[in-house]
């Protein structure tokens, strides 16, 4: 489909507005067991290993390999209408400023709140910068897959590595005392699930539309589906406010059942 289809609505993609709500799920229900641990560790509940750690692994890298989906689906549908590499680049940049933009004040915020452990490079700083990191790696194709592969096995590497310096953090090199502030996402082994998910957007997605296995998916799903999938559409509105209502609940919920709430240790 070329410059001749310029104007034409695209349908969204139900299927991945719903998957986006399930990674919200997810985010939400791990925010929560970490505000418990965090307000009252009397309870008892440890969001930091076991199935809490896995749901937190599970949960940033659903949305880190849509993010690569969908930029790769978005770059295509732009391509459909006509528009040259240079303004989809534009586009995704200035997509990946306001994330950006978003990541720093969360920095900000949570440098005032929570002191040596404030959000040095969380999952929002990884998104924004892999969003720009995507613009040039779009051209590798298919190879956005081994790519991504060795991207992830250097990032698991590095977890068990120590070095000198802190300015590589973004990276995922670990300073030697270890500070690494909460919600924590490195670029290695974090992009490569984005290359991942830009390598599947080319087997699911080509052109930007559902591959032929995937067309029963075009079927205008019922209400409740369309319904689970709008918050999905509005995700990273929901990241950034989420804990500002979360957080009040939870602790609300601890002081009712008589368990003594910290406010300090955040």
């Amino acid at each position: 489909m070329g410059p001749a289809a310029a104007g034409v609505r695209r349908e969204r993609l139900w299927e991945v507005d719903v998957a986006r709500t399930l990674a919200i799920v997810m985010m939400v229900t791990y925010h929560a067991a970490w505000d418990v641990t965090t307000l009252a560790p009397q309870t008892g509940v440890d969001a930091f290993s076991g199935g809490w750690r896995a749901l937190q692994v599970a949960t940033g890298t659903s949305f880190l390999f849509l993010v690569g989906l969908s930029f790769s689906v978005a770059s295509d549908r732009s391509a459909g209408r006509g528009l040259t590499p240079g303004a989809i680049a534009l586009r995704r940049a200035r997509r990946a400023g306001v994330v950006l933009a978003m990541a720093l004040g969360v920095t900000v915020v949570t440098w005032f709140a929570l002191g040596d452990d404030y959000i040095r490079f969380g999952i929002l700083h990884v998104i924004g910068v892999s969003m720009l990191l995507a613009i040039p790696a779009s051209r590798l194709g298919i190879l956005t897959l081994p790519a991504g592969v060795a991207l992830i096995v250097m990032g698991l590497w590095l977890e068990g590595q120590r070095w000198g310096t802190s300015l590589l953090i973004p990276l995922g090199f670990r300073p030697e005392d270890g500070k690494l502030g909460v919600d924590y996402y490195g670029l290695m082994p974090w992009f490569g699930v984005v290359l991942i998910g830009m390598a599947a957007a080319r087997v699911l997605y080509p052109g930007g539309e559902r591959a032929w296995f995937l067309r029963g998916l075009a079927a205008a799903p019922d209400r409740l589906v369309r319904r689970l999938g709008r918050p999905g559409r509005h995700a990273l509105g929901i990241y950034v406010v989420h804990q500002l209502v979360l957080l009040p609940v939870v602790a609300g919920v601890l002081a009712l059942m008589g368990y003594d709430v910290s406010l300090t240790d955040l």
